[in-house]
C-alpha cells in the first residue's frame, strides 16, 4: 500500500496469486510508441503463454476472462491481424523483458520461493517499475535481487532492465535472459514468420523478428551486459514447439560484491522504418541503464510538469489521480495520427486494442486542456480514417461516412456484436463533437475549414439518409429509428436523447463549415438546419422529464431488489440479455450524459427531473458510469454523491490494499482515467469547456475532503495554473497575453505573469 507521505507510488508488499494480473495491468509501463504489461521478469511456472483457444465476444459487462495468473502483454498502436473470431485485433508481440535468476541451482519463483520479503513499487514521477525480494534458498543462502525496468520516453522503442544480487555468503548463480515469441492474442496465433537467433559483431545482441499474418514486421534486440567474469551462452529455438533465444552466465557472487546485470531491448516495426533508436540494442543503450535512465526522467518532469493534479488533505484520492494521469500520459501515441488510445489503455487485449467513443468524450478533455498538441493528434486520427468510416457507410448501404462503433487503425469496424455494431450510430456525432470541442480549445479555428470540415460534411450526409423523414418529400418531422444510446442495455429504440442531441450538434457544424468543402451546396447545408432543428429531443407527460428513449417509461421495472443478488457484481453478469434489454435498467448515463455535455440546453428542474428518475434505474455497469453523474452531481449540488461517485470512479483500478477495486487485471480503464481528470477539473473545479463559454469560466466546488487542489490548464492556446481553497481560488497567468477570467461570476482580465484571487 502506498504510504501517506508519498502519493507518487504504487506498492505492492506481498505476491497474491490472485491478483497477479490486476497488478500487471496497472504496472503496464509505456513510451506511446510502445507498451509493456508488468508480468514478473522471471515468469510465473506453469503459466504457459502459448494456450490456444476460443474466444468469443459476449455481453462486454459479464464476460468472464480465462482463470490464468500471468498474461504477457507487449504491443505496439496500429499492429493489427485478424481473429478468426473477432475481426482485427492488436497483436500481442513477443515478450522482451525474460531476466531469470537460480542460485545453487534452484529458480526464483514467486509461487515456490521462499521469499521473506517482497516490495513492488511504481514511482508513477519516474515511470519506472522496481522490485525487490528477500529470498532464503533451499541451500539456506540469504539472497536480495532488486529489478528495475522502464520504457524509454526519450527513445520510445527502448526498454531498460537491470538485475542486482547480493548474497550474505558465496553463491552459485545462472542468470538467464532472453525474448519469447511463443505467445497468442485472445488465444489466436499471429505470427506467420519467427526468426530467433543472435546478431551483430561480439558483443552480441539476442534477436526475434516475426511478420504478423496482419503483414507487419517486428523486429527485438537485447544486449545483455555485466561487470561479472565469465561467457554468456547463446541459445535460439524457433521449431514448432518453443519460439524464443536466450542466453546464460552462470557466476560465482561473493558477499559483499554485488552482480550487476543490464538488459538493453529495442523495438522497431515495419510501420516505423528509419525511427530513432531502432536497430541495434547496444548502440540504443549508450552508456547503459544509468544514463538511459537520466534522460528518460527529464522527460516524465517535462510531462508532469503540464499535467499534474495536487490535491490537498486526502492522500487516496491524490494518488488515484496521478496514477490515472501517468496512464494518459504514457497511452498517448506523440505525433502519430494514425492511432488513437485503446478502450485499455495498452494495457491488455480485452477490448482488442480498438477506439472507441471514449476518445472524443472522455480522453480528449485532459489533452485539450494540458497539451492541446496530443490533443490534435487524436483529433487528427478521425480525418486519417474517414475513408474507413466512407467503408462502413457503404458496408450499410449509406452515402457519406459511418464511424467505426470499434474501429481499427485504418478506421474500418472491427465490433464483432451486431447489437452495438449495427445501433450505436451515435460514435459517429461524437467525432465530430470531438473535432469541434478540439478547434474551441485549442483555438485553432482553422482547423475546421480544412480536412476536418470533409468529416462534418461526410457524416451529415450519412445522417440525412440513416434519418427517417415521416414526410419524405419535404423532409419533415426527422427520427432516427433503430438506435442504441450510451445506455447499451436498450438495443434498439427510436428517438434516443442522446443520440437525437448529438446528431443534431454534428448537422449544425456541417452546415456551419462545410461550405468550405467543394461541392456543398447552399440548399444542402440549408437542409441539414432545418433537420438539426427538427430532431426532437422527447419529454414525458409532464413536460420536464426527459425521455430517453420512445416508450421508455413501458419498459418493465428491472426487480433489483430480487434478481440484483450480488452487488459487488455487474447487474449484467447476473441476469440474460434478454431482461436486460426489456428492463427500464441502465449500463450508465444517457440521458444525464447529454446534459453533462450541453449544460445550456437544459434547466436546473429538468435536470434534476431526470436526475431523480433515472438514477434509481442506473445499474452502473460501465467503467464510464461514475464520472458522468459526478459533473452532474457537482451541477445540481449534490456533494455527497458527487463525493459517492468520485470514490468509485477514482479507484476502479487501484490495488485493494489502497481502497480500490483492483480491476485493471484485463487493462486499464482509460476511459475511467480521463473521467478521473474531468471530475476534478470539469466538476470539482467547474470548468466549463471551450464548446461551453467563449472565456475560461469557473465554478469551484471543493470536496469537503480536500483542502485544496491546484491544476494546470491550457485555455486557447494560453498557459495558466488554478488554485482551489474551500473560499478562495487563484488564477495564474501564465501566458504572454491577457487573460479574461470569470469565477463564480467575478469577470476579470489578468495581464501576463500575474495573478487574481477571487474570494
Amino acid at each position: 500500500m502506498a504510504g501517506a507521505s508519498d502519493a507518487w507510488t504504487v506498492v505492492e508488499t506481498r505476491f497474491d496469486p490472485a491478483m497477479a494480473k490486476a497488478y500487471e495491468g496497472l504496472f503496464t509501463l509505456g513510451s506511446g510508441y510502445l507498451h509493456v504489461r508488468g508480468s514478473l521478469e522471471e515468469h510465473l511456472p506453469d503459466q504457459p503463454q502459448n494456450v490456444e483457444y476460443e474466444r468469443r465476444a459476449g455481453n462486454v459487462t459479464s464476460e468472464e476472462f480465462r482463470n490464468v495468473l500471468a498474461q504477457w502483454g507487449t504491443y505496439v498502436p496500429g499492429v493489427f491481424a485478424r481473429h478468426p473470431t473477432l475481426n482485427n485485433q492488436m497483436v500481442n508481440l513477443p515478450w522482451p523483458l525474460r531476466l531469470g535468476l537460480a542460485v545453487d541451482g534452484e529458480r526464483l519463483s514467486a509461487t515456490s520461493s521462499r521469499l521473506l520479503e517482497w516490495r513492488r513499487e511504481l514511482s508513477l514521477r519516474a515511470a519506472v517499475l522496481r522490485r525487490k525480494v528477500l529470498w532464503e534458498t533451499e541451500s539456506g543462502a540469504m539472497v536480495t535481487v532488486n529489478f528495475e525496468r522502464f520504457v524509454s520516453a526519450m527513445r520510445p522503442g527502448v526498454i531498460a532492465q537491470r538485475m542486482t544480487v547480493e548474497a550474505a555468503r558465496e553463491i552459485e548463480a545462472e542468470v538467464t535472459a532472453g525474448i519469447d515469441a511463443d505467445v497468442r492474442t485472445n488465444g489466436c496465433w499471429h505470427f506467420g514468420e519467427v526468426s530467433c537467433g543472435v546478431a551483430g559483431e561480439p558483443p552480441q545482441d539476442l534477436r526475434v523478428c516475426v511478420v504478423t499474418d496482419g503483414g507487419d514486421k517486428v523486429e527485438m534486440r537485447s544486449r545483455v551486459r555485466s561487470a561479472a567474469p565469465g561467457n554468456w551462452e547463446f541459445n535460439a529455438e524457433a521449431d514448432s514447439r518453443r519460439r524464443s533465444c536466450g542466453q546464460r552466465l552462470w557466476v560465482r557472487v561473493a558477499p559483499g560484491v554485488p552482480l550487476s546485470v543490464e538488459k538493453v531491448t529495442t523495438v522497431s516495426t515495419s510501420r516505423d522504418a528509419g525511427r530513432e533508436g531502432a536497430g541495434d540494442a547496444g548502440r540504443a543503450g549508450g552508456g547503459g541503464y544509468d544514463e538511459l535512465l537520466v534522460e528518460h526522467r527529464r522527460v516524465w518532469e517535462e510531462r508532469w510538469a503540464r499535467s499534474d493534479v495536487e490535491i490537498e488533505g486526502d492522500p487516496e484520492s491524490q494518488l488515484a489521480a496521478r496514477i490515472a494521469i501517468f496512464h494518459l500520459l504514457r497511452a498517448h501515441v506523440p505525433g502519430d495520427p494514425r492511432v488513437a488510445i485503446d478502450a485499455k489503455g495498452y494495457a491488455g487485449e480485452a477490448y482488442w486494442g480498438r477506439y472507441f467513443w471514449d476518445t472524443e468524450m472522455y480522453l480528449l478533455p485532459f489533452y485539450l486542456y494540458s497539451n492541446p498538441d496530443a490533443a490534435r493528434t487524436l483529433a487528427a486520427f478521425r480525418v486519417h480514417t474517414l475513408e474507413g468510416a466512407k467503408r462502413n457507410a457503404a458496408r450499410y448501404g449509406y452515402p457519406g461516412a459511418r464511424y467505426a462503433w470499434e474501429s481499427d487503425a485504418s478506421g474500418d469496424e472491427c465490433c464483432p456484436n451486431w447489437q452495438y455494431a449495427d445501433h450505436e450510430v451515435h460514435v459517429t456525432a461524437d467525432v465530430a463533437y470531438g473535432l469541434a470541442h478540439y478547434a474551441a480549445a485549442s483555438g485553432d479555428s482553422a482547423f475546421l475549414q480544412g480536412p476536418a470540415a470533409e468529416v462534418l460534411v461526410e457524416t451529415a450526409r450519412y445522417w440525412m439518409e440513416r434519418i427517417t423523414f415521416e414526410d419524405r418529400v419535404r423532409r419533415t418531422r426527422p427520427r432516427l429509428l433503430g438506435v442504441m444510446g450510451p445506455d447499451e442495455y436498450k438495443p434498439i429504440t427510436n428517438d434516443n436523447a442522446y443520440t437525437n442531441g448529438l446528431v443534431a450538434e454534428s448537422l449544425r457544424l456541417a452546415a456551419e463549415h462545410g461550405q468550405a468543402v467543394v461541392g456543398v451546396t447552399a440548399s444542402e447545408r440549408a437542409a441539414w438546419r432545418r433537420t438539426a432543428d427538427g430532431l426532437s429531443v422527447l419529454r414525458g407527460s409532464d413536460g420536464v422529464l426527459v425521455m430517453q428513449c420512445e416508450g421508455f417509461d413501458g419498459f418493465a421495472d428491472p426487480e433489483f431488489d430480487r434478481l440484483w443478488i450480488d452487488r459487488d457484481r455487474t447487474f449484467a453478469a447476473q441476469v440474460s440479455q434478454e431482461r436486460l434489454y426489456r428492463g427500464k435498467c441502465l449500463k450508465q448515463a444517457d440521458v444525464l450524459m447529454l446534459m453533462a455535455i450541453f449544460p445550456d440546453k437544459f434547466t436546473d428542474e429538468e435536470v434534476r427531473r431526470a436526475w431523480d428518475y433515472y438514477l434509481p434505474y442506473t445499474t452502473h455497469d460501465s467503467s464510464l458510469s461514475a464520472g458522468a453523474h459526478c459533473l452532474v452531481a457537482c451541477r445540481l449540488g449534490l456533494d455527497d454523491q458527487a463525493w459517492a461517485f468520485w470514490r468509485r470512479g477514482s479507484r476502479q483500478d487501484l490495488p485493494e490494499a489502497d481502497g480500490g477495486e483492483g480491476g485493471a487485471a484485463e487493462g486499464i480503464h482509460i476511459a475511467g482515467a480521463g473521467a478521473v481528470w474531468m471530475m476534478i477539473g470539469l466538476g470539482f473545479g467547474g470548468l466549463r469547456t471551450a464548446l461551453q463559454s467563449e472565456e475560461l469560466t469557473l465554478t469551484p466546488r471543493l470536496p469537503k475532503a480536500w483542502t485544496g487542489v491546484r491544476f494546470p490548464l491550457v485555455w486557447k492556446g494560453q498557459a495558466l495554473r488554478v488554485e482551489i481553497a474551500h473560499g478562495r481560488t487563484v488564477i495564474s497567468n501564465r501566458s504572454e497575453r491577457e487573460l479574461v477570467v470569470s469565477v463564480r461570476g467575478v469577470r476579470r482580465a489578468i495581464a501576463p505573469a500575474k495573478e487574481e484571487v477571487f474570494a
